[in-house]
């Protein structure tokens, strides 16, 4: 009897586990999308538990990720259905939607996808900015914004500065060892590690240049981690708290580096509270606003607090800036004109070496300009005119360092960051999870139930016809300023450029990104001459944010001034 008993655990184990999936996963995913569906919305047929995973594994295969919701949006408009995995999702491009979507009327009515937090909660904790919900993140974001004022920016640019020139100078070092043959570069990798020793500077001051290993916790032990996270994360095991907890799957990394980084930030945070270790600033670092910053009862962050702050600050801040810049100077290598304006005004407003300052910063509207068009699209062909490296060379001549003083007259580098970020959004999604069942849109007004799950694609959005004279093209002059009033150009729609997000919820950073990509850019334009090494092939790679798979690749020397 007690036999047969046991030959039944099998088959019972089987029965409640296919429930659970069913009544967990399949039904309410089902629900969604059946209400969606009844709304006349299109989109791919619902399967159960896999959704659109094959196809998108297609598209993945021939280095085309992107082109999947490219073909989707052709096939079913700018409103449609698809999943994946389990998790059904409705990708929206209508800019009218999206600003209903994050009107104050709706926008509480949403927070970022569970499956968001599970993953990223693991590396910066559980009552950060990026994770928290409701009243902590409100509570977060009031005490964490002045961090990012203008005022205290403005001290932060030294940071920026110094970081850059030292890779500059290593680059160029490293480059020209063989005169003859020179040695070809990654520059995704070099942009990647430049952008997280700035951000780990701003955040740690002079304790991450003094303890021992700082360098190889920020640098080694924070990306293994990240990586054995995301590779997890992709096979749905953190996703299930009972198999987590198993010692498989580069559990071991993620245990034993998340003890080291935080035992890192915990010694950071003591020293400066003890005074062993002071900003690397003209001013308060990151590290100091948050030590010092109060709620509205006058409670400061707790130690846990300032250390998950931190942590968000070294994730969010680093491969961001660092793929945009990759992309930027992808665009440049292709784009000969462009280059050349860009190194005019450069040259012009920064002369003789001149450092990037506040004063100044300003002034590289070109390079502002580059940067915003690159961020819109993946450039096609070498088309403009010589803008770029004139404008350098017309501001910043013979070395002149960018400073706050003439980074206002960058105005072609502002604009080809902007272009850049059209075009190629180092996020090109972004999602947001229903917690109250409303109604998006007036004409035809759209109901959103409790538990749907809402994809912004950015991509798509930047790239629409309707919205953007030739669209697929890289053209920064869309970006230029005034010359008479020095205002930007409107948008076709306030919700028709969202590189950094909408709402509450959007990029607190993107002021301190934008600052460290300009002056970044005008001083490689400045100093380096770059040459893109023939026959790569360049492809979309979407992790954490949008990089290329097989790097940047090209050959850097010093650029006489």
């Amino acid at each position: 009897m007690a036999f047969q008993i046991l030959l039944y655990i099998p088959v019972v184990l089987a029965l409640v586990t296919i429930a659970i999936v069913y009544l967990k996963l399949i039904r309410p995913e089902k629900r969604v999308y059946d209400i969606f569906r009844a709304q006349g919305i299109n989109g791919e047929p619902f399967v159960p538990l896999i959704g659109q995973l094959p196809s998108i594994r297609r598209y993945r295969e021939v280095g085309s990720i992107l082109s999947f919701q490219e073909d989707l949006a052709k096939k079913h408009g700018n409103l449609f259905l698809y999943a994946f995995g389990p998790l059904t999702r409705l990708v929206i491009t209508e800019p009218d939607l999206l600003a209903d979507m994050f009107s104050r009327r709706n926008v509480q009515n949403y927070i970022k996808p569970p499956l968001f937090n599970t993953v990223f909660s693991q590396i910066i904790g559980e009552k950060n900015l990026l994770v928290a919900e409701g009243n902590e993140h409100e509570r977060a974001r009031r005490m964490i914004n002045p961090a990012f004022y203008h005022i205290n920016l403005k001290s932060m640019v030294s940071i920026i500065t110094d970081q850059t020139a030292r890779t500059i100078d290593r680059l160029i070092q490293k480059s020209t060892v063989k005169q003859k043959d020179q040695i070809s570069i990654d520059l995704q990798n070099q942009f990647n590690a430049l952008t997280l020793s700035i951000i780990a500077s701003s955040a740690f001051g002079s304790g991450f240049e003094t303890i021992t290993n700082a360098q190889e916790i920020i640098h080694t032990t924070f990306g293994e981690v990240l990586e054995a996270i995301l590779y997890r994360s992709l096979l749905m095991i953190n996703q299930i708290p009972f198999i987590s907890k198993f010692p498989f799957c580069r559990k071991n990394i993620v245990d034993k580096g998340i003890r080291i980084i935080s035992d890192f930030v915990n010694q950071i945070i003591a020293e400066r509270r003890q005074g062993k270790s002071a900003s690397l600033s003209n001013g308060p670092d990151l590290l100091d606003l948050l030590l010092s910053a109060v709620d509205d009862e006058g409670k400061p962050f707790t130690d846990q607090e300032i250390k998950e702050e931190a942590l968000t600050f070294v994730l969010a801040g680093s491969e961001t800036t660092g793929n945009l810049m990759t992309w930027v100077l992808y665009v440049l290598m292709t784009h000969d004109n462009v280059l050349g304006a860009c190194r005019e005004e450069v040259d012009r407003i920064l002369p003789n070496g001149k450092l990037p300052t506040n004063d100044n910063l300003t002034d590289l509207v070109i390079c502002e300009a580059i940067i915003n068009e690159t961020l819109r699209l993946y450039p096609p062909a070498p088309v403009f005119t010589r803008a770029c490296r004139e404008e350098v060379d017309r501001i910043l001549p013979n070395g002149k360092l960018p400073t706050n003083d003439n980074l206002t007259d960058l105005v072609i580098c502002e604009a080809i960051i902007n272009e850049t970020l059209r075009l190629y959004p180092p996020a090109p999604v972004f999602t947001r999870y229903c917690i109250r069942e409303h109604l998006i849109g007036d004409e035809h007004p759209i109901r959103i139930p409790v538990g749907a799950t809402i994809l912004i694609s950015d991509y798509l959005l930047h790239r629409r016809n309707d919205l953007w004279p030739r669209a697929d093209e890289f053209d920064y002059t869309r970006w230029m300023r005034d010359p008479k009033t020095g205002l930007k150009p409107k948008l076709p729609h306030p919700f028709c450029y969202l590189p950094f997000a909408a709402g509450p919820r959007n990029c607190i950073g993107q002021n301190f990104a934008l600052l460290e990509a300009k002056i970044m850019l005008s001083m490689f334009v400045q100093r380096c001459n770059f040459e893109m090494v023939p026959g790569q092939k360049m492809v979309f790679d979407l992790k954490i944010t949008m990089g290329s798979k097989y790097g940047l690749w090209a050959k850097i020397s010093n650029r006489k001034m």
